[in-house]
């Protein structure tokens, strides 16, 4: 009975834009079973995905009176799922409002500052077996790569969707800090990371930032504090990526050692292919006096030294920018990618796509399965 629970959550979970696929082994539910309780995995199946606009209180409890809650006992589970980190949150004035939130981005991310290693070991099982084979199959991600920025000028002009300084210019407040929960993980099972000591590091801007805030997450500051955290981590050798949409959610500040998107993506062949980016690193061989500060940079493994230069590896390049920085002969330039691609214009629009694309994906899927059964009952009858 207690599974059955679990699996109804997991199922409802896996209707969102980016989904909660089932395995074989059923470690997503041991996922599951460390954020909610029986009573509040009943709760969270019966609640709606909303990015932005969450759902009061009073309309959860109408759809929810035949789990026997009073309005007050109803309150005291959601409150305490959002303390650990299992729904979205926010409140305005004395009107709470609520809503599920995805693996990634969100219980994951909502785990900062309160993880366990029982859950990381589950975590990290279902992300790489189950989670991670569904994601890759959907061509729109929901992270971008785009050019480090603040220290340095580039040459190549930068679409302001892309331009990190235009970003946080029209970032909508209020902005807020929260550690790193990828670098945590990694601290909490003995790695440190290799670019950084810092852990706060990642930003979250207007309803998904106060997300955070409303559920004692993280703190606010100014869009010159968020300049100056985003200028240390471009000299600490950090790429930015940033929600694929023009009007950006959130920022985070990833490394290969510790994030779970650049970990996975530095493992493949070609990066380049897979992530969302506009640009690519060049190397000028006259300018370049093969010092290598580079290569130690490079979070891909893109650059290697041939001969006495520094060459880049264009499928392993994406177009980060954060070679350029410390480059002492100004050898390296970023440049544009012949087609750029332009992100949806909000979060809301991303999920909308995204969640057409999967749904497009799983009928095809649901057409190739009903095909090969057919031909398994043809071949039988012969």
């Amino acid at each position: 009975m207690s599974d059955d629970v679990y699996r109804e959550l997991q199922q409802h979970l896996d209707k969102f834009p980016v989904g909660f696929p089932p395995t074989k082994s059923g470690v997503e539910l041991r996922v599951l079973k460390h954020i909610f309780t029986t009573e509040e995995a009943k709760i969270a199946t019966l609640l709606k995905f909303a990015w932005e606009d969450k759902e009061p209180l009073e309309s959860i409890f109408e759809r929810t009176k035949h789990l026997g809650h009073t309005i007050e006992e109803l309150e005291m589970h959601l409150d305490n799922m959002v303390s650990k980190g299992g729904v979205m949150y926010s409140k305005k004035g004395n009107r709470k409002t609520y809503g599920n939130a995805m693996l990634l981005v969100g219980i994951f991310e909502f785990q900062v500052d309160k993880l366990k290693k029982e859950f990381i070991k589950d975590f990290h099982e279902y992300f790489k077996r189950g989670w991670l084979r569904e994601y890759v199959k959907v061509p729109l991600p929901q992270l971008r790569t785009i050019p480090v920025g603040i220290t340095i000028d580039h040459e190549t002009s930068i679409t302001n969707f892309d331009d990190i300084k235009t970003l946080i210019d029209r970032a909508e407040e209020p902005i807020v800090l929260v550690n790193c929960v990828c670098r945590q993980t990694q601290n909490a099972i003995g790695n440190k990371c290799k670019a950084t000591s810092r852990l706060e590091v990642c930003m979250g801007f207007g309803p998904f930032a106060q997300s955070y805030l409303d559920a004692g997450m993280g703190r606010q500051i100014s869009k010159e504090i968020a300049l100056e955290v985003l200028k240390k981590n471009e000299e600490d050798g950090l790429v930015f990526s940033p929600s694929n949409a023009q009007k950006a959610d959130f920022v985070c500040s990833c490394c290969s050692c510790c994030c779970e998107q650049l970990s996975n993506i530095a493992k493949w062949s070609e990066p380049a292919l897979i992530v969302a980016t506009n640009h690519f690193a060049e190397i000028d061989p006259e300018l370049c006096t093969g010092c290598e500060l580079c290569i130690d940079r490079c979070q891909m493994g893109a650059i290697s030294l041939e001969g006495d230069v520094s060459i880049i590896e264009r499928k392993r390049c994406i177009g980060c920018g954060v070679c350029i920085i410390t480059c002492p002969s100004e050898a390296i330039k970023l440049v544009k990618k012949d087609r750029e691609t332009v992100p949806p214009m909000t979060g809301v629009d991303l999920y909308d796509d995204i969640a057409k694309i999967r749904t497009k994906i799983k009928e095809r899927e649901l057409k190739r399965k009903e095909r090969a059964e057919k031909r398994k009952e043809k071949q039988a009858q012969i």
